[in-house]
């Protein structure tokens, strides 16, 4: 394996004699969209490899996991004021692609966010067998300092990332890199978009769903057909009809693309619950003293939290900040949607401020970052409902519900970390929280923050760059209705 790493070309070392060429390498690998990054001669392992100014330009693309340099990704602590630690963002799912098309998995892929310049550099460029492309090494560059190389970055469904280096361009390749479109946030890196036809696909598949009357039901571990009574029936039956088992890898999702039910307009986009102040320290704490007793003498916490407006049953305002140092000190501020991101990414946060100014709860960008992103850069919302099931054999065997899809379907493309913020910031997106601490019984507690929209029609337009209704023809002609089989009974029927 050490022997391996030295031999120049390695195993990762591509050439293309085109951008043709290239994109059908992608094509066959699944990507739909990639970075292309001629590299200057002092990139290499030792040095990180400059990407851009603008770490949404990585961020908007691929699946990261956002935390503070050094600090594990999953280490809770108390974050009134948010740390001034460079922060590092690792790859989820990065591989290095071979020359005969096979995959190796990164050790730890990273970018690290410069905020003070304001720039992002990859780094960590190890693979699980301890191998790189020699190329990026700085053995490479120093006995090769004119050499050109290409570094891409592709993206595959759900922000998975596959990285190729391209070496021995010839002139006709380079014209043609120039002449590709630039990306509004990294305008030195150039798009190259590649069409794998995955939003027809979804299309087609849901044209045997939508519109039409179905028992409410699961998908179990091993694929048969269970009935399913609880609240999320609708999202449950479409996975069923589309077979996508619950709990798997890749729940609600087909083709890369995230599918999302909902019976109003009304919407929870997610619920990531807070990683500082009052509450990270103290959980009883917090809900004693800010609080109520309901009838069972739990104690509840509940109501409507928008930016900038004190909520009367919590007596807590929401507020998105943005920290600067004046002099020997760091101040909080109103979070300014107008200025980059980048150059403030490790002191920005979203806080509950209690009535004296306290931090009551706190949510590092980390945290909020982490939950929205790459992985649901393209979303379907699906309406919904529900009904009795009036088929009695079927209400008697589990069955209860009756299940229906509407054929228009909203399909959104493109959201960013700012996008997210500036909701928070004008109140599209409010804090529902509903944590409760059991008087008697702490296995009872429940912490609960949700973060919805009061219709989420009007809200995609903040949330993402492209919105479209799009109805969905229904199949028509003779359809063969689904056997419903009760996997705990063994009965059989049609709907």
């Amino acid at each position: 394996m050490a022997a391996a790493t030295s031999v120049f070309p390695s195993e990762y070392e591509h050439a293309y004699s085109s951008v043709a060429e290239l994109s059908a390498c992608l094509l066959s690998a699944g990507a739909d969209l990639a970075i292309l990054k001629l590299l200057p001669k002092n990139a290499n392992d030792k040095n990180q490899i400059y990407l851009a100014s603008d770490f949404g330009v990585l961020y908007d693309l691929f699946d990261l996991t956002l935390a503070e340099r050094g600090a594990s990704a999953s280490e809770t602590k108390s974050r009134s004021d948010p740390g001034s630690g460079i922060p590092e963002a690792v790859f989820n799912n990065f591989s290095w692609m071979r020359r005969d098309g096979s995959l190796v998995p990164a050790r730890r892929l990273k970018a690290i966010i410069y905020p003070q310049y304001p720039e992002a550099r990859l780094s960590g460029l190890q693979s699980v067998e301890n191998t790189m492309p020699q190329s990026l090494s700085v053995a490479y560059t120093k006995l090769n300092p004119e050499a050109k190389r290409l570094l891409v970055l592709a993206r595959l469904p759900r922000g998975k990332c596959i990285g190729i280096v391209c070496i021995n361009l010839n002139a006709a390749f380079e014209a043609e890199l120039a002449s590709l479109p630039g990306f509004e946030r990294a305008r030195a890196c150039k798009r190259l978009a590649i069409a794998q036809g995955n939003s027809c696909r979804l299309e087609a598949r849901l044209a045997t769903v939508l519109g039409r009357a179905i028992p409410g039901c699961r998908l179990d571990a091993y694929g048969r057909t269970l009935p399913f009574t609880g609240t999320q029936v609708c999202g449950y039956t479409l996975e069923h009809e589309l077979g996508i088992i619950p709990n798997s890898a890749s729940d609600g999702d087909l083709y890369g693309i995230e599918l999302k039910t909902h019976t109003q307009i009304k919407v929870t986009l997610f619920t990531p619950e807070p990683d500082g102040g009052y509450y990270a320290e103290d959980f009883a704490g917090f809900m004693s003293k800010y609080g109520y007793r309901d009838s069972d003498g739990d104690l509840r916490l509940t109501g409507i939290h928008r930016a900038g407006i004190m909520c009367s049953k919590s007596g807590l305002t929401l507020q998105v900040r943005e920290f600067r140092t004046e002099g020997a000190e760091r101040h909080a501020f109103i979070y300014d949607h107008s200025t980059p991101l980048t150059a403030k990414i490790d002191a920005v946060d979203v806080a509950l401020i209690g009535p004296d100014g306290e931090v009551a709860a706190s949510w590092s960008l980390e945290r909020l970052m982490n939950c929205w992103g790459a992985k649901h850069n393209e979303v379907v919302y699906i309406s919904a409902s529900k009904e009795e099931n009036l088929d009695r054999a079927q209400f008697d065997a589990g069955f209860e519900h009756i299940v229906r899809f509407e054929n228009t379907v909203m399909w959104c493309r493109n959201t960013t970390a700012e996008r997210l913020l500036k909701a928070i910031s004008d109140g599209v997106i409010f804090l529902d929280p509903a944590p409760k601490l059991h008087a008697t019984d702490p296995a009872k507690n429940k912490r609960r923050a949700q973060w919805r929209v009061n219709d989420i029609t009007k809200a995609a337009t903040v949330l993402y760059s492209v919105v479209q209704f799009r109805t969905v023809a229904a199949v028509t002609g003779d359809v063969t209705m689904p056997i419903i089989e009760l996997a705990s009974q063994g009965k059989l029927f049609s709907d």
